[in-house]
């Protein structure tokens, strides 16, 4: 099995993660999730990693290079203490990578669909930038000089993994161990949308770096998440659009031909002194109790049974392009279809009716270890349909957004 088929495992653990999350919440009465919102953050999950399945190779292409260049590493994988090393330095060029991309106009623009999330929860881990690996690697290639290509990727693999537990309400500040590590508090911070939150707690495993270089700061009160203009969409493909066409708006509305170009290079903050005016927009509210229960079971079933999708995708051998691409692109149509049915758009049941008839053509065309995984994943998701339709009965009636789910 490559990377690629243990990560389709992994997605049944953030499932498990994410309903126990949900689950805790509710038995604790400090609600944490709604269901619109989960979706909508998971499909740009899904959308983001069927983009990865095809770029990949070429995003890593630059480190292997670098890489090849240098056949002798200062550290190596069998050492204990060269992974300790490894990881502060992986961890400080992320730092870097992540602070740039929040004080520079147009790598804000790709990295601010993350932190379009209004929920500060597992599923809001999961939404990732879609547009993210297309200059990340620049901040990486210094480590093709240090450290082997294996200790790289275990590396990102554990970074993945530790920053996606730290998207919870639920624990607490921990003591002493703040002082070093990134925590839940410190990055609920860093998705506050207070004035004295932005821009803040940008170290993904440590939090030295954010302490060396003035960019810590302590969770007084929890924040109110999001970001302080809303994309206005809960479509995961054009939120991460968005940013770049109000950017452009702004550039149009700047005095010189200067101020245009350097509006793309300053800081979100500044856009508004060179960019005067601009529409605002209104914070997006899903709550559960104002989507009606029986489209609310409907979006749940068919994005929960989309996810079989993108497994059958990651088994289809590399061989078989025509139906790879044909999968990838049901995979970004089922994770759009829930926004479309929640925006009540024009187009959304015609194009639904088409995708389910092509995924009936599509079932007959996949080899066996496509569809035993894809089998496999199903079963999984009609179980948590199941489960949701019954925690639906019991939870939509009405919750304001601040107490849902």
């Amino acid at each position: 099995m490559t990377e690629l088929h243990y990560l389709s495992m992994g997605y049944g653990l953030f499932v498990l993660l994410i309903i126990g999350e949900a689950l805790y919440g509710w038995a604790r009465q400090r609600h944490a999730y709604r269901i619109g919102e989960a979706i909508v953050n998971v499909g740009h999950g899904m959308v983001f990693q069927v983009a990865d399945l095809f770029t990949k190779a070429l995003f890593m292409a630059p480190f292997l290079w670098v890489s090849s260049q240098t056949p002798t590493k200062a550290l190596a994988v069998d050492s204990w203490w060269a992974w300790i090393v490894g990881l502060f330095a992986y961890d400080f060029c992320s730092y870097w990578r992540h602070r740039h991309h929040h004080e520079i106009n147009f790598l804000w623009a790709v990295h601010k669909c993350h932190h379009a999330a209004e929920d500060f929860n597992f599923a809001a881990a999961l939404r990732q930038a879609l547009f993210g690996g297309v200059l990340g690697w620049l901040w990486s290639l210094p480590l093709a000089l240090i450290m082997p290509f294996e200790m790289f990727v275990g590396l990102i693999v554990f970074d993945y993994l530790y920053q996606f537990v730290q998207h919870t309400r639920h624990v607490p500040k921990l003591g002493p161990i703040e002082w070093l590590f990134n925590t839940p508090s410190h990055h609920r911070v860093h998705h506050g949308t207070e004035t004295k939150y932005l821009d803040r707690n940008y170290g993904g495993i440590l939090i030295t770096w954010d302490r060396l270089f003035g960019t810590f700061q302590v969770e007084e009160e929890e924040p109110t998440y999001g970001v302080t203009r809303p994309l206005g969409t809960l479509n995961a493909v054009w939120a991460n659009l968005v940013p770049w066409r109000d950017l452009w708006a702004a550039a149009k509305r700047t005095s010189s031909r200067g101020d245009a170009w350097r509006l793309w290079v300053v800081g979100p903050d500044k856009t508004a002194d060179l960019a005067p005016g601009g529409k605002a927009r209104q914070r997006g509210e899903l709550a559960n109790g104002d989507i009606p229960a029986p489209v609310a079971r409907y979006v749940v079933a068919t994005f929960t049974a989309n996810v079989a999708v993108l497994v059958a995708l990651i088994w289809t051998a590399d061989g078989l392009v025509a139906l790879r691409t044909v999968l990838a692109l049901l995979t970004v149509v089922g994770a759009v279809m829930p926004s479309a049915i929640l925006e009540r758009k024009r187009w959304a049941w015609p194009l639904e009716g088409a995708r389910i008839a092509t995924l009936v053509f599509v079932a007959a065309l996949l080899e066996p270890p496509a569809i035993a995984a894809a089998t496999v994943m199903l079963s999984a998701a009609l179980a948590v349909v199941f489960g949701a339709d019954v925690w639906l009965r019991r939870m939509v009636p009405n919750h304001a957004r601040r107490d849902a789910v």
